[in-house]
C-alpha cells in the first residue's frame, strides 16, 4: 500500500536551460527560482551538441534549441532567443545581435554604438526582444515574447551582459549595467517573456506523487 508523501518531500522535476551563455544562465536561474524545478545546465546533462539557430526569427531559434535538447534528454527544456533592435535601423541587428560581427560582447557593443553614431545619431531608441520556448516530451513547444524599451547610450555600469551597459531602460532610468539584479528582473525582456509563460501555466512543474 502506497503512502502519499508531503509535497516538499518529492523530488523536483528537471528543467534544462538550453544556453551556453553564462550570463543568460545566471539570469534564467534567478527568474526561475520561484518555480518548483531543479534547474540544470547543458553541462549538467552532458549535452555536447551544437545549438543550431536556423532563423530567420527569434521564435525559430528558440523553438529549435528547446526542442533538440528535450528530444535528446527526455527532460523539459527552456530556451530563448533575444536581441537588441534599433528602431531607426528597422530593427537591426535583431536576431543576429550575438553574431552580426565577430569578436567579444564588448566588441559588438562598441560596434553597435559606432553604427548608430554613423547612421542614426539623432534617434537612439532601441528595444530588447526575447522569445522564450518551453519544450516538453510529447507536447508542442509553448512560446512567449517579451520586450522592453530604452535608449542606446555610452556604456555605464558593469552589471548584466551583452549590450546591457549601453541599454538605458525607460522603466528604470538607468542602464541594465547599472541596475541591480532585482530591478532588472522586474522589467527585462527575458523576465517579461517568462512571465507570459507563467501566465500560460506551463512553468508550474508537475510533481509526481507516485
Amino acid at each position: 500500500m502506497s503512502t502519499a508523501r508531503p509535497r516538499d518531500a518529492l523530488p523536483l522535476p528537471r528543467l534544462i536551460v538550453a544556453t551556453r551563455n553564462p550570463g543568460k544562465l545566471r539570469e534564467m536561474r534567478r527568474l526561475l527560482a520561484p518555480f518548483s524545478w531543479r534547474i540544470l545546465s547543458l553541462d549538467d546533462v552532458h549535452f555536447d551538441a551544437d545549438l543550431i539557430e536556423p532563423g530567420p526569427g527569434y521564435a525559430d531559434n528558440a523553438r529549435a534549441k528547446a526542442t533538440v535538447v528535450t528530444a535528446s534528454t527526455g527532460f523539459t527544456a527552456l530556451a530563448d532567443d533575444s536581441g537588441i533592435e534599433v528602431d531607426s535601423l528597422r530593427g537591426w541587428p535583431g536576431p543576429r545581435s550575438a553574431r552580426w560581427m565577430s569578436g567579444s560582447d564588448a566588441d559588438r557593443l562598441e560596434g553597435l554604438i559606432a553604427e548608430v553614431d554613423r547612421r542614426s545619431p539623432d534617434d537612439r531608441r532601441v528595444r530588447y526582444v526575447c522569445v522564450a520556448a518551453l519544450a516538453r516530451p510529447e507536447a508542442e513547444p509553448v512560446l512567449a515574447r517579451g520586450e522592453c524599451l530604452g535608449t542606446l547610450v555610452a556604456p555605464r555600469g558593469s552589471g548584466g551582459f551583452g549590450y546591457d551597459p549601453a541599454f538605458l531602460s525607460n522603466d528604470l532610468g538607468v542602464t541594465f549595467g547599472e541596475a541591480d539584479d532585482a530591478a532588472k528582473d522586474t522589467v527585462s525582456h527575458r523576465a517579461r517573456a517568462l512571465r507570459r509563460l507563467a501566465e500560460a501555466g506551463v512553468l508550474e512543474a508537475q510533481l509526481s506523487y507516485q
